[in-house]
């Protein structure tokens, strides 16, 4: 008994040995770590940017929105791209140019994730506006061309009108040159950038030495039915001249030579009760000088609505309304005939309506006629006639 007791003490020790020995075996050295996060990724690239028209420039965005839900601007960093450099193209800095009207995409790629936008390029026209003086006498220079001789609108080309003033329209932004010339004159040509509005561009003038014209007459008397005359300016030099007028009853013939002038040009009639005066410029490198057209005034004339009348046996009623050449012509209307009599509107100033009564016609056979006299001031005259038929 007393080995056996020993035996299963020795036996206990053994496994409490061994228990040790596992757990001692089995204990972890390594020393722990901490997770770490992984870097936020570009999900989505947005391009942004106010669209410009032809000729402008505007400053585009890309911004990028990352993993973790934020944004980042990424302008600099992206690679830009335009879909079509005709219409539009963009820098390396997102700086996009308007080249022509049309549809384009712009794209901005950051970090293998591209955004783009299409814009839609609009075409803006804009104005030139100045004056040409003569660099002499400081006074302005009607029937002068003006034309952009390089630049988006080359070729568009105008005139001075009888103030010396000008206008190119639809002219698109960018650099143009103007050039205005005329003869007897230095050709002067300026450069001028067109941005975003209308651009006020004025031209002084040098004349070519050696001119000087005279005029033998000055004036025209024309009547009031107008007509065709023609003045003469004589030169010793052999320099050029050029005729204007802004006279709108007035028509030149003849608007520019070289060497002595004849310039020839046709007087409408005169539909005022008022004269009336016109002026033809004769210019020169030296100076100008201005040819008077004196006019007579016109007549009164009248014309009815309707024309004439027609009324039956038993009499009747009737009105016409008169319509003067001039509102301010003045008339009177009076009957030639004992039958037809004027019964309203005998007289007025400008348009009126007339109304008149005719007789019971008992015959012989055959109708009669009577006429209803207009008479003018200052002059001038017209007539409505009322045809009376029998009775049957």
């Amino acid at each position: 008994m007393t080995r056996t007791l020993r035996r299963e003490i020795v036996s206990a020790g053994a496994l409490l040995l061994s228990t040790i020995v596992c757990a001692c075996g089995s204990s972890d050295s390594t020393t722990p770590t901490t997770p770490t996060t992984p870097s936020p990724t570009v999900t989505s690239v947005a391009v942004t940017g106010q669209t410009p028209n032809v000729g402008l420039t505007s400053q585009f965005t890309s911004t990028a929105t990352l993993s973790n839900g934020t944004t980042q601007n990424v302008t600099s960093q992206a690679a830009w791209q335009s879909s079509n450099a005709a219409i539009a193209t963009v820098s390396n800095a997102g700086v996009v140019t308007a080249v022509a009207a049309g549809d384009v995409d712009i794209t901005a790629t950051y970090q293998s994730v591209a955004g783009r936008a299409r814009i839609t390029i609009g075409q803006s026209t804009f104005a030139i506006r100045g004056v040409v003086t003569d660099a002499t006498s400081g006074g302005i220079l009607p029937n002068i061309d003006l034309q952009i001789t390089a630049g988006p609108n080359t070729g568009l080309a105008t005139k001075t009108d009888s103030a010396g003033a000008y206008t190119l329209s639809g002219v698109l932004a960018g650099t143009q040159t103007v050039s205005a010339s005329a003869v007897s004159y230095v050709t002067q040509a300026k450069n001028v950038t067109i941005v975003s509005s209308n651009t006020t561009l004025d031209f002084v003038l040098v004349r070519t030495p050696g001119c000087a014209y005279t005029l033998p007459v000055t004036s025209q008397n024309a009547p009031a039915n107008g007509g065709s005359f023609s003045f003469t300016a004589t030169t010793g030099d052999a320099c050029g001249w050029t005729a204007s007028t802004s006279t709108p009853w007035i028509t030149l013939g003849t608007t520019s030579g070289t060497s002595s002038a004849t310039v020839t040009f046709t007087v409408a009639a005169n539909p005022t009760i008022n004269a009336r005066t016109g002026t033809i410029r004769l210019s020169w490198s030296g100076g100008f000088a201005d040819y008077t057209v004196n006019q007579s005034a016109g007549t009164c004339t009248f014309s009815t609505n309707p024309f004439n009348a027609g009324v039956g046996a038993a009499g009747g009623t009737g009105t016409f309304v008169i319509t003067p050449s001039d509102l301010a012509c003045s008339w009177t209307t009076s009957s030639d005939s004992s039958w037809l009599t004027v019964t309203a509107g005998a007289s007025g100033t400008g348009v009126g309506t007339v109304s008149f009564s005719a007789q019971a016609y008992a015959g012989p056979i055959g109708a009669r006629v009577g006429n209803i006299a207009i008479r003018g001031t200052p002059s001038g005259a017209g007539n409505f006639i009322v045809q009376q038929q029998p009775p049957p």
